[in-house]
Formats: C-alpha cells, structure tokens, sequence
C-alpha cells in the first residue's frame, strides 16, 4: 500500500471510528487497522484519536536567513585563514575580522560585528558548506622542490663488512618531554661503522643551518679522515647546506631507504643512551633515557 492510499485509508477509518458509539464496533474497526495496516492496538488506538493528517507533503517553515550581512565578511576570513572547518573558524572570526579591516581589506559597521559575535558554530558550518572551497593541489612527487635534492643523495648502504675508517652514520633525536609541540633541544649523534668511535653535539631545534653548523663542528674535531657520511631522509641533512659541504670537502654523501632504519642502524642503536655538550658550560652532561 502507497502511501499516499495509507492516508486516504486512515483518513476513512478515522471518520468511522469516530462516529462509532458502540464499544463493539470501534473494536472491530481496530481489529481491522491491526489486520490491514500491522498496526499494534495502542498505536491504532492513537491514531484513530489523532488529528487528520495532511495530505500531500509537509510545508516548509519560511523563515528568513538570518547574518546576511556578516556572510560577505565571513567568507573573506574564511578565505583569509585559508578556508578552515568552522570548529577553527569561530574562535578566530571576529579578531581576523578586526585585523583585516584595519589593514582596509574589508569595511565593518556595528551590525556586522554583532552579527559576527552572535553567530553560532553550527551555523557557520551550515554556511561554509555551501561555499565553494578551492581543492588541494596535487604536486607530483618529481615536481616537488626536495625531489631535485634527493637525486642528488643516492640510496645506498655501507658493506656490511666495511672496513676502512671514516665511513660515518649521522642522525638527530629530539628530547620533547613527551610533546613534539614548540622548539626543544636536539642531540646531533655522528658515528663511525668501524671503529665505533662517536660524537654527540646539542642544538636547539632542528634547523638545517643550525644542524649543518654542528655537523661541521664535530666532523672539524674528527681524529682522523673521514671519506662518507651516511644519513636518514629528514629535511636536516637532505638540504642544499650540506650537500656542498660534502662536495667542497669530496665526501660521499648516502641516505637510507624510506623507512628502514636498519640502513643507519649503527648511530640508531646509540639514541638510548648519549652525552650532550652543554654549550654554556661546555661540560658533558650524562643523559639515560628512552627514545622520544
């Protein structure tokens, strides 16, 4: 049964019901709405007692949009801060809106700003889904500016039987005290495959100038020739700064494969336990513990 021949047959047992007078005959129309529609006996009793229902479908309430004028304002700031959800976009709308107007990119009168200040999160997000949000673009992997450098370093490994000293594994380990937010200290860790002999150096954050500067420092104090340097895929040693320096000094410069750190495994094993040089004490300072 339609829908539509639903109502129409509701609509007809209702007027029956209610003009039945005996307890017997409403019984027996209740009967027949248990049979014919699958209704359970409270829920015909209901609807036999309930208003007619409409036909056709519900009329929409029209009630007009309201913050017509604060939404011109919103989308420049949602374009602004470079289209946000709105759970980001609220907090910061009527700051955003504030600074860019004094800037002169956009004109606030005081109807704007108290429609800025009243309008609610969900709002804002029924709003933004209507706008037309610009996609992501997709860079290819050999047009990215780090693919140009990477070909430059070569995937390689040392011989596992290597036996010539200088071949060295570098590697960076961050001490964050559990949070990788804001800037802390790092541990630059150089070590040699063969002799095992190695160098740590401290550096605040993880720069490729600071850390390019350091890995100079330590491989300046070196006691003996060093002919390769061997490093993971990070930004801090992937960079223009030191792959000159191994040029201008003839190193062989290698990365690991993504990933596997096996390849470097010689320094890694290392990042449990090192010394940090204090660079305002230059004493060595003993540190134990897990890796970050």
């Amino acid at each position: 049964m339609s829908m539509q021949s639903r109502r129409e047959y509701l609509s007809a047992m209702r007027i029956r019901y209610l003009r039945a007078t005996a307890r017997q005959e409403k019984s027996r129309i209740l009967d027949e709405l248990e049979a014919t529609l699958g209704y359970a006996r409270k829920y015909a009793i209901a609807a036999m007692k309930g208003r007619p229902e409409q036909h056709g479908p519900r009329s929409k309430r029209c009630r007009p949009l309201q913050y017509q004028m604060a939404l011109p304002v919103i989308q420049v700031v949602w374009e602004a801060l470079d289209y946000p959800c709105a759970e980001r976009l609220h907090p910061m709308l009527v700051g955003t809106a504030n600074l860019l107007a004094r800037h002169g990119e956009l004109h606030l009168t005081p109807t704007i700003v108290e429609q800025l200040e009243q309008i609610s999160r969900a709002t804002l997000a029924r709003r933004i889904t209507k706008w037309v949000q610009p996609g992501a673009k997709h860079i290819p992997a050999d047009k990215r500016p780090s693919a140009h450098l990477r070909s430059e370093v070569p995937i390689e490994r040392y011989d596992w039987d290597e036996d010539k000293p200088g071949a060295l594994e570098i590697d960076l380990v961050e001490h964050n005290g559990g949070s990788s937010s804001g800037h802390y200290a790092y541990t630059l860790s150089v070590v040699d495959i063969v002799t095992g002999y190695s160098r740590r150096l401290a550096v605040l954050g993880r720069g490729q100038a600071g850390v390019a500067s350091a890995l100079e420092r330590i491989l300046a104090e070196w006691p003996y020739a060093i002919w390769g340097i061997h490093s993971d895929n990070g930004s801090e040693f992937i960079n223009h700064q030191l792959i000159r320096y191994t040029k201008a000094n003839r190193l062989s410069f290698t990365r690991s494969r993504p990933y596997k750190k096996n390849d470097n495994a010689h320094v890694e094993q290392k990042n449990r336990f090192w010394y940090v040089r204090s660079s305002d004490t230059n004493a060595m300072i003993h540190l134990n513990m897990s890796r970050g």
